[in-house]
């Protein structure tokens, strides 16, 4: 339920959200003043993925740039949490999420997150990702 075959659908999902972001000025802009290079280290299935959205790069591999923030959460929190269905301070709170880092910034970028939350719902339904929809 609402889980990824693997590692690859993972990023062709997750990792996906932030390469179409990087793609668009309006949201790459507003990342890119962030200062943030976002490491998300998620399991089931394990994957590492390190976001740098001041250079508007995503990572998968060991050459990815020292991160400023850290998120440690299950890879379908992380699906939910892209269709809008999982606020991230509750996750903390309730220990779904753990974060290290510069969590100011990290909160800051919480409004730019609905245009991506909502991109992202967007392609599950047109590649017919059913299986993921929260």
């Amino acid at each position: 339920m609402n889980t990824f075959t693997d590692a690859a659908d993972a990023t062709t999902y997750i990792g996906g959200i932030f390469e179409a972001s990087f793609a668009d000025p309006s949201i790459s802009a507003v990342l890119a003043k962030s200062g943030l290079v976002l490491k998300m280290q998620m399991t089931d299935p394990d994957l590492d993925l390190t976001a740098d959205l001041v250079n508007g790069v995503l990572y998968t591999s060991a050459d990815a740039p020292s991160p400023n923030m850290t998120m440690v959460l299950d890879a379908g929190t992380a699906n939910r949490f892209w269709q809008g269905k999982v606020s991230l301070p509750l996750a903390i709170g309730r220990g779904q999420i753990t974060l290290s880092g510069a969590l100011p910034k990290l909160i800051g970028l919480l409004p730019s997150a609905k245009p991506m939350q909502v991109a992202y719902t967007a392609r599950l339904k047109a590649d017919g990702r059913t299986d993921l929809l929260a």
